[in-house]
């Protein structure tokens, strides 16, 4: 969308900064190119000074188009100067570009160092609301420390939903930031809730079955993948590492909670496709154990596999999990979103699962889940 309008209100500013516009002014060009006619343009040594001017004239005019929010989400590589019209009132116009970047590189912001604060949140893992159907109620959890004998009579239906923010908490680390091959670093801190109602069960006054509290503390690294200019999509995009706690708070027989240390490892498979490794290693509990048997279901890691077409518009993650023993006890889920509405933010979610642990009191319990509802974010 063209944006000389909000433009023609600022001739006077626009004409100090956008000089360049006016000396190259034959077709649209991006910034880089606009830079390139300035060393041509002023190609002796001599001339240094005037050609440094002429790049800052350049850089001058994208920033003041994004303070006064003309260009939203753009880097200075990919705003566009439109000349076409240089002689005419306004001497430039900016398009707004929607930034191509990959699923990790936004996810993880590995592109630049950014402008964040800690009041500043967005989504980290899926924001839903799903309704969901299970073949395998589990009505009588219990743990090698808790035997329980009480029968809940669950309904097979839920509403569960889930929150999960992310906030930055520092970026540009000293010491981190001077590491080969390093291009970001970031410290963020995030919070996962997810909560499973039992909401059609009127009989048994529509009982919260389980909440799920997962605070994290994650340090993100971006990995330089370019060699020579290219990406070479068997080196990692990124690297985090991260401490996460989990607990359902509840008291004694059912409570369940595991501190993890986890280093995770994401690679761009192409610009659509994404895979992230993540092990983990269990921090030992007390002699107090609420599920001291975790791991032998929950395994020692996870596998999550991310597809989008080129317009963002659909979306599929492929969660795995697996103990790697001989009794073979792993997890598997499938979720689909589909843009709904034209809007980037609200997607149709369908959700399916199947083995151990979809939910921290089910960590020993299997059974296959379907689900059906929307989601926010990516």
């Amino acid at each position: 969308m063209r944006l000389t309008a909000k433009l023609m209100s600022q001739p006077l500013l626009l004409g100090i900064v956008c000089w360049p516009a006016l000396v190259f002014a034959q077709s649209p060009i991006t910034v880089e190119q606009a830079l390139t006619n300035c060393k041509k343009l002023y190609p002796s040594e001599f001339e240094s000074k005037k050609r440094l001017a002429c790049f800052d004239s350049i850089n001058t005019a994208v920033e003041v188009a994004k303070e006064t929010s003309l260009i939203e989400n753009a880097t200075v590589e990919e705003a566009n100067i439109d000349l076409a019209n240089a002689k005419a009132a306004p001497p430039i116009a900016l398009e707004k570009v929607r930034p191509k970047l990959t699923y990790l590189e936004r996810k993880w912001r590995l592109t630049s160092q950014g402008d964040w604060s800690i009041s500043d949140f967005e989504t980290y893992k899926s924001n839903y609301l799903l309704v969901t159907n299970t073949n395998n109620t589990n009505d009588i959890p219990q743990t090698p420390s808790y035997i329980n004998n009480e029968n809940r009579n669950l309904d097979d239906q839920d509403l569960r939903f889930q929150l999960s923010l992310k906030t930055e908490m520092m970026n540009n680390i000293p010491l981190i930031r001077e590491l080969p091959f390093v291009t970001s670093s970031r410290i963020w801190a995030a919070y996962t809730q997810q909560s499973n109602w039992q909401v059609f069960d009127a009989e048994a006054s529509r009982p919260l079955r389980e909440n799920v509290y997962e605070p994290e503390l994650v340090l993100s690294l971006g990995i330089d993948n370019e060699v020579d200019g290219e990406k070479k999509r068997y080196i990692p995009r990124m690297m985090n590492v991260g401490l996460v706690h989990q607990s359902n708070g509840r008291s004694i027989p059912t409570s369940r909670s595991w501190n993890r240390l986890y280093l995770e490892s994401g690679w761009e498979l192409s610009d659509t496709l994404s895979l992230m490794v993540r092990p983990w290693w269990r921090i030992p509990e007390s002699e107090e154990d609420d599920n001291p048997d975790i791991e032998k279901f929950m395994g020692y890691g996870d596998m999550t596999v991310r597809w989008e077409d080129r317009k963002r518009k659909n979306a599929a993650t492929l969660l795995l999990r697996n103990n790697l023993r001989g009794d073979n006890k792993g997890f598997a889920q499938l979720d689909l979103q589909r843009q709904v509405m034209n809007n980037p933010y609200l997607k149709l979610h369908l959700m399916a699962s199947t083995g151990y642990g979809a939910t921290l009191l089910d960590y020993n319990h299997s059974q296959t889940i379907f689900g059906m509802g929307i989601s926010l974010g990516e």
